[in-house]
């Protein structure tokens, strides 16, 4: 019984760690993508996709999430 229960703790916090870990890594990326504008993320500014589009073609595109996406369309076409 016990030996079930420290597994169990420890498969718990192991998803807790890898679940921290991959938003970390996903905040960086948008930062990353913010920062260093490249030619794949033109068409941002182009202005010819609404913002909503062009977070979902972020989002199909690189698997960070609506919100980030998001973040990151307004924050490019806002400079």
């Amino acid at each position: 019984m016990d030996i079930q229960l420290v597994f169990i703790l420890l498969l718990v916090s192991l998803c807790i760690f890898l679940l921290v870990r991959k938003n970390i890594i996903t905040k960086k990326f948008t930062d990353f993508l913010i920062n260093n504008k490249g030619p794949e993320i033109d068409f941002i500014e182009s202005g010819d996709l609404s913002v909503l589009e062009c977070a979902k073609i972020l989002n199909k595109k690189y698997r960070i999430g609506i919100v980030n996406a998001y973040i990151i369309v307004c924050s490019i076409k806002a400079s």
